[in-house]
């Protein structure tokens, strides 16, 4: 392998779909990249003169560098697309149990403020990896956009009410900090119509920071994730947004 941090090790293709069910809710698409060592790929053998096959390390993050949206809905959309930085994962040893109140998060070991919370950050809940769009009892809570009032040690205030209670949130369930990347225009039937293409998912004169070059995109960090949400809900099934993305992976 390189040893030039910034070659990819390997591609990924994540997807997420949206439908009527979801409403306005946002869904991860790209999770979190963490550092770790990859599994051998299937029939890969050892080197000449080496007796196993070399392990693949992952430094951890990576980059966004391509995509897409399609649509079955015959009604046009507007989708928006969030970087989130994870900040706080539920941890019986660090948080305790972190609970919803219909204004607040609360836990009860370590600090919000440590973790970097301040007022007027905007977060979003969601699950641990292997469950990532299940982040609490309360299905509704999941992907929610809240923005902070308050922060102590202990609570987050956010505004309004809009949490259903929950009195312990699910082992893994994470808070990510997010600021919204872009909006990207779905036209009826993207993707799903001869001459209506699917939407790339980057790029534009709504994201003219990326340029269409080999060596550029969104980048994510290890505790980074590519969010999406619609602006308004799917017509009724079976219509539903499908999201793609390319991903380089470190």
């Amino acid at each position: 392998m390189s040893s030039i941090l910034n070659t990819p090790l390997e591609y990924g293709f994540p997807t997420e779909n949206l439908t009527a069910g979801n409403g306005t809710a946002a869904k991860i698409v790209v999770d979190c990249l963490p550092a770790g060592v990859a599994a051998a790929i299937a029939g890969e053998v050892a080197l000449p003169g080496e007796n196993a096959v070399r392990q693949r390390i992952r430094q951890g993050g990576g980059r966004v560098i391509g995509g897409s949206v399609s649509s079955s809905d015959s009604v046009a959309k507007s989708l928006l697309i969030y970087i989130g930085e994870r900040l706080t994962t539920q941890d019986l040893s660090n948080t305790g149990t972190m609970a919803l109140t219909a204004s607040t998060v609360t836990r009860q070991t370590g600090s919000f403020i440590a973790d970097g919370w301040t007022v007027g950050n905007a977060f979003m809940l969601f699950g641990p990896p292997a469950a990532r769009n299940v982040g609490s009892a309360t299905q509704a809570n999941t992907g929610l956009l809240t923005v902070i009032t308050a922060v102590t040690a202990t609570t987050l205030t956010v505004n309004g009410a809009p949490f259903t209670s929950d009195a312990a949130l699910p082992a893994g369930a994470r808070l990510f900090r997010v600021s919204q990347r872009t909006r990207r225009a779905i036209a009826p039937s993207a993707g799903n119509a001869d001459a209506t293409p699917a939407v790339p998912l980057m790029g534009g004169t709504q994201d003219p920071a990326t340029a269409s070059l080999p060596d550029t995109g969104w980048e994510l960090g290890q505790n980074s994730a590519l969010i999406v949400a619609l602006v308004a809900a799917l017509s009724a099934l079976p219509a539903r947004l499908d999201i793609m993305a390319e991903v380089a992976l470190r």
